[in-house]
């Protein structure tokens, strides 16, 4: 009796210390959500959809002084981890066609629940990285302080310019 009482304690303390593990693993990431500009820690510019393309699938993603407009202002559901536009209702997406690599453009396109539109925000690390690949949305520092720097994806480095603010 005493031998099969410390075979199920032993089960249960690792089953429940499996549950804590994963538990303590969300808490860091996806639990903010809500719509309202995203915010570049490097610069204080607001993440923004190109409103020379906002109507169209590849709208270019960069950064630009914070205004209160539509192309700046982003739903983001940790549920779905989609970022949405709230200017067209399209989905923050990573080019499918380069996602083995650094430097893959990040745009507007129709949602369509594939990886390359899957986003964790990691609130520890104030980080927002792709599900398809792991990399992060990066802001490419030949363009940080300036409008209209590109936004891509990049190795996670937990710079600056990969740190936002939801």
């Amino acid at each position: 009796m005493p031998r099969n009482f410390s075979r199920t304690a032993q089960v249960l303390a690792v089953a429940f210390g499996c549950a804590a593990i994963v538990a303590g693993s969300t808490s860091a990431s996806a639990t903010v959500s809500g719509t309202g500009p995203i915010h570049s820690r490097a610069d204080g510019r607001c993440l923004d959809a190109d409103l020379g393309r906002i109507g169209t699938n590849g709208t270019r993603i960069q950064l630009w002084d914070c205004n209160g407009w539509a192309n700046q202002s982003w739903s983001y559901d940790p549920g779905t981890h989609t970022i949405r536009s709230l200017s067209n209702g399209r989905c923050l997406d990573a080019d499918q066609a380069n996602l083995d690599k650094n430097g893959t453009r990040v745009q507007l396109w129709d949602c369509n629940g594939r990886p390359n539109q899957q986003w964790v925000y990691d609130r520890s690390g104030r980080t927002i990285y792709s599900l398809a690949n792991g990399r992060c949305l990066d802001a490419d520092l030949k363009g940080v302080g300036s409008n209209g720097a590109r936004i891509h994806l990049w190795d996670c480095n937990r710079w600056s310019n990969q740190r936002w603010k939801l």
